[in-house]
């Protein structure tokens, strides 16, 4: 569950525009699980998205991607993550578009 401070109505429809911007750029070198960090806590950190911890943040990135693992829907992660945060529309949009574009790219077919 994630416990820092995003407040997310992800309508299905701002997801799928969002990730697909998302989808352009993503990085695969040795160094990227660094790099993808840093542009992960950028991108949230521009859409004022607070957070506990850099570690905390990263953390609540990959859980977006272990659900989206799991086979969750954008609608049931938005709702999740609205239920838990208190972020806008657009900054639950940003977390969950960087967090596919940082950490598991394989999914921004969703988005589509």
């Amino acid at each position: 569950m994630f416990s820092i401070r995003i407040g997310l109505t992800v309508a299905t429809a701002l997801m799928a525009g969002a990730l697909g911007v998302a989808a352009l750029g993503l990085a695969g070198t040795a160094g990227a699980l660094r790099s993808s960090d840093a542009s992960f806590l950028d991108a949230i950190s521009a859409e004022g998205i607070g957070f506990d911890s850099p570690a905390t943040a990263i953390s609540n990135g990959h859980y977006v991607c272990a659900a989206l693992d799991d086979g969750v829907s954008l609608p049931d992660l938005g709702s999740e993550i609205l239920t838990y945060t208190d972020l806008s529309e657009h900054q639950a949009a940003v977390f969950v578009v960087s967090a596919v574009e940082n950490y598991c790219p394989e999914h921004t077919d969703l988005f589509e």
